[in-house]
């Protein structure tokens, strides 16, 4: 008989740019339907009758997490990279401005499937999630801290800012040692937004037929047309736009002037020293790219101790 204590539970962040859980895994958001591939570098899942290569393709932009066609095959992908385990506990994240209205929804589609059959690269898997709770994103981050970096905190307004693929997130987290939430934004900016309006600038000004997978690497690299390097300063007052976006709504809504903020998500990691030089009290969260899936863990370890 299993062990109800000694029960794995796992935090799962499905992210618009990144599938990451509490157990380090990360995985990009891109998803091939069907064997049309020659050469693949992604996983290959099985799920309903259905091939899928994940970690390749194209990203799903619907901003409603629970409207994702590729929701429960990315799940499938979490937990199966993520554990050996048959029987688990999990908590998801939706973000601030839909957590209230559909973590019920999201709760039903997960009592809906709870027992998860698949094959993950040619290996059959089940797992039976015997318990799964949602949580907020962004505020999860607060729980992903150590217990000493909370306690020095403990007496502070704090504002928690994740810049994430497709949402920003913003929350006020009132003092005290049972933190609750006085105030809370989502945005629709994004990293995923940014590479879109870039793209879309690009395939304006080139006549091209870039996609927005192709974004990351040109703001490494640089762009190159017909063999000629091209000029990409333009890339940077995209961003600006868009980060001054998130400016505006700190500075109107939020005590910047009174409160540190807590940075997290991969966005808040790109743009951490536009944000730094705007608000001097900002400090960049550890692990960022996992805090959301670390805060989901500790908060279910806490919720299924007590």
């Amino acid at each position: 008989m299993y062990l109800e204590d000694n029960m794995e539970t796992i935090g799962v962040d499905l992210g618009n740019c990144n599938i990451k859980t509490s157990k380090g895994i990360i995985v990009p958001s891109l998803i091939t339907r069907g064997e049309n591939y020659l050469i693949s570098t992604g996983y290959q899942l099985e799920f309903n009758n259905e091939i899928l290569i994940i970690g390749e393709g194209d990203y799903d932009t619907n901003l409603d997490k629970i409207s994702k066609e590729n929701l429960l095959p990315m799940l499938c992908l979490a937990l199966g990279l993520s554990t050996k385990e048959e029987f688990i506990r999990i908590v998801l994240g939706l973000p601030i401005n839909q957590y209230r209205s559909k973590k019920d929804k999201m709760i039903e589609v997960i009592e809906d499937n709870k027992i998860l059959n698949f094959k993950l690269n040619g290996v059959e898997r089940t797992i039976y999630i015997e318990d799964a709770a949602i949580f907020p994103e962004g505020v999860a981050t607060y729980y992903s801290l150590d217990v000493d970096k909370r306690r020095e905190l403990i007496e502070k307004d704090l504002i928690v800012l994740d810049i994430g693929g497709r949402t920003t997130d913003i929350a006020l987290l009132k003092a005290g040692k049972k933190r609750s939430v006085a105030k809370s934004t989502s945005l629709d900016v994004g990293m995923i937004n940014i590479y879109n309006d870039m793209i879309n600038e690009i395939n304006s000004l080139y006549t091209l037929g870039l996609n927005i997978e192709d974004a990351e690497g040109i703001i490494k690299n640089g762009l190159e047309v017909d063999g000629e390097k091209k000029d990409t300063e333009f890339i940077k007052d995209i961003i600006r736009n868009n980060i001054e976006r998130v400016f505006k709504e700190l500075n109107i809504s939020y005590p910047v002037r009174t409160s540190p903020i807590l940075v997290t998500g991969g966005g808040g990691r790109s743009f951490f020293k536009s944000i730094k030089r705007r608000y001097p009290s900002a400090r960049m969260i550890e692990d960022n790219l996992f805090s959301n899936a670390n805060g989901y863990k500790r908060v279910g370890e806490k919720l299924w101790r007590d």
